[in-house]
């Protein structure tokens, strides 16, 4: 059975024509039992437009999908009703300016954190084309705006996952949600009223990703309270994440001792439900924040230690915490 239909056929033709620049993206294969939909897809599109290149790649990502920008996922096959729209973005990326008011522009230049947007449509959907037309242009403006689009249909785990029952479905940093159409003003008019200390662990992620650890401690002092989503990250399964966090919790140390500080009831109240490795970074966290409390407890819990790399990053924070003690003194006395 042919994957496009006469009237689809015409459409991709008549497209191709318009195309002045060879536009690439990519497909980012995994081991889904859904890939091989997107690889015949991707063999048929390109094969009847010239002007498309798509190139395969390996991923880690959880569901196969087409990266059309690094800021833009595609987790559908856009077919029928969708083909259009999908079209119609890549000409946006080929160089055709994003279809936006003025003003919208103006809100989207304001942010600076990025943004998770994640869009369930339906093939047989009769409104999802058009919130596709909605988001697109917003991501393909801001690259701060990470959006990716997921076929409900086609990934019904992942739709049960986020709590999907209809389509169209936009959620913004795994919170807030619309369903059905939504104009572009009240979308970015939420992204950009935001507050901080809501946003999620992954949102947070990202941004540590970015090399912005400054603005999360900024934004924690600022807010005078410890994200839960940072907590989140302080206890990450990957190293390199809670390497990020540890960065915000040495600035937040050096700027806002007090708030820091907090911290060590909440990590010492997790500690022992926690593997060896979150359990070595606790104990630095706990050296770079703690207080006189916090010394107290690393003292009684150090000789119940077994573990040689435990009894290292406990004897470190001792450490820490006594030249933090002797630099407050020496201040004293000057």
């Amino acid at each position: 059975m042919p994957i496009f239909n006469p009237r689809s056929t015409t459409l991709i033709q008549n497209w191709n024509q318009t195309i002045e620049n060879q536009i690439k993206i990519k497909q980012l294969t995994t081991a889904h039992a859904e890939e091989n939909q997107f690889i015949n897809f991707a063999d048929r599109l390109s094969g009847m437009a010239s002007s498309l290149v798509i190139k395969a790649e390996k991923s880690k990502k959880t569901l196969p999908c087409f990266l059309l920008k690094e800021n833009i996922t595609y987790s559908a096959l856009p077919l029928e009703k969708e083909l259009e729209p999908f079209l119609e973005a890549l000409s946006q990326i080929n160089g055709n300016s994003p279809v936006l008011s003025e003003p919208i522009r103006q809100i989207l230049d304001t942010i600076d954190i990025p943004v998770r947007l994640k869009l369930y449509i339906a093939l047989q959907c009769p409104h999802c084309p058009n919130v596709v037309r909605t988001v697109m242009p917003l991501a393909l403006y801001c690259k701060n705006i990470h959006l990716h689009i997921i076929d409900g249909s086609l990934f019904p785990e992942t739709a049960q996952k986020d709590g999907v029952m209809s389509a169209p479905c936009l959620i913004l940093d795994d919170d807030f949600r619309w369903t059905g159409s939504v104009p572009a003003r009240e979308i970015v008019k939420m992204i950009t009223s935001r507050d901080p200390s809501q946003l999620s662990a992954k949102t947070l992620k990202t941004i540590l990703e970015q090399g912005d650890a400054s603005w999360i401690a900024r934004q924690m002092s600022e807010k005078g309270k410890i994200f839960d989503g940072f907590i989140k990250l302080l206890l990450h399964k990957t190293w390199s994440v809670r390497l990020g966090a540890m960065v915000v919790i040495e600035e937040l140390s050096e700027t806002d001792s007090e708030l820091a500080a907090s911290l060590c009831p909440v990590l010492i109240d997790l500690f022992d439900k926690k593997d060896i490795p979150i359990q070595g970074d606790i104990l630095y966290a706990l050296g770079e924040t703690g207080t006189t409390e916090t010394k107290k407890w690393i003292r009684t819990t150090l000789p119940e230690l077994d573990h040689p790399d435990l009894i290292d990053a406990a004897t470190e924070a001792l450490d820490t915490l006594d030249s933090k003690n002797d630099y407050k003194s020496a201040e004293k006395e000057i």
